[in-house]
């Protein structure tokens, strides 16, 4: 699972989401993207050697880059790069949901990977119930796996996917959808395979 983090902003001029996360062995940068109403409205990226830094100073490094720009927003400071102007969203309550995997680090079930999903409304931050989800596992780059299942009244839904033998990590991507709107998810899984 790579490592990294996501946090609303809620702020006078409407809600910033921020995204950081560190892109893993195969390319050392440390990212941050800004998004206001689902459009870019920044980035920060900062290189790393890999052989240089051990894992818990890369989560340290993730840790205090996304703790800064929510710090920098919250107060005002943050201004978005030169590429877009200072944003203009709307003060209303944030719409869609928020999908977590609940179960990163422990996914292996012996021959099988369990994934255990939460989907909470983002604008009651409240488990959201019988949203329909689209889950589609890719190893290597490529749609092995496509499943539907919808959420249960807590906001949770389970997924049995087979453990394949060989590939090292795989790309769970969900789509979920109700009445509150629409809504993407991507986690990148590791450490599934056979010891």
């Amino acid at each position: 699972m790579i490592f990294g983090f996501n946090t609303d902003v809620p702020v006078k001029e409407g809600i910033y989401h921020i995204q950081t996360e560190d892109r893993g062995p195969k390319h050392p940068v440390i990212e941050s993207i800004i998004y206001v109403g689902g459009k870019i409205m920044g980035r920060k990226r900062m290189r790393y050697v890999r052989d240089e830094v051990t894992q818990e100073r890369i989560e340290e490094m993730v840790r205090r880059q996304h703790k800064d720009l929510v710090e920098a927003i919250r107060s005002g400071t943050w201004a978005p790069s030169g590429e877009a102007p200072k944003p203009k969203v709307s003060p209303l309550a944030p719409k869609g949901y928020t999908i977590r995997l609940m179960n990163s680090e422990n996914v292996r079930h012996g021959e099988f990977l369990r994934f255990h999903l939460l989907v909470q409304d983002k604008a009651e931050n409240a488990p959201a119930a019988s949203v329909s989800l689209e889950v589609r596992w890719l190893l290597g780059g490529e749609v092995v796996e496509k499943q539907s299942l919808h959420s249960q009244a807590d906001g949770g839904a389970e997924l049995w996917l087979p453990r394949p033998s060989d590939h090292m990590y795989g790309t769970l991507l969900i789509s979920a959808q109700g009445p509150a709107g629409k809504e993407l998810a991507k986690f990148h899984v590791r450490g599934f395979t056979a010891d």
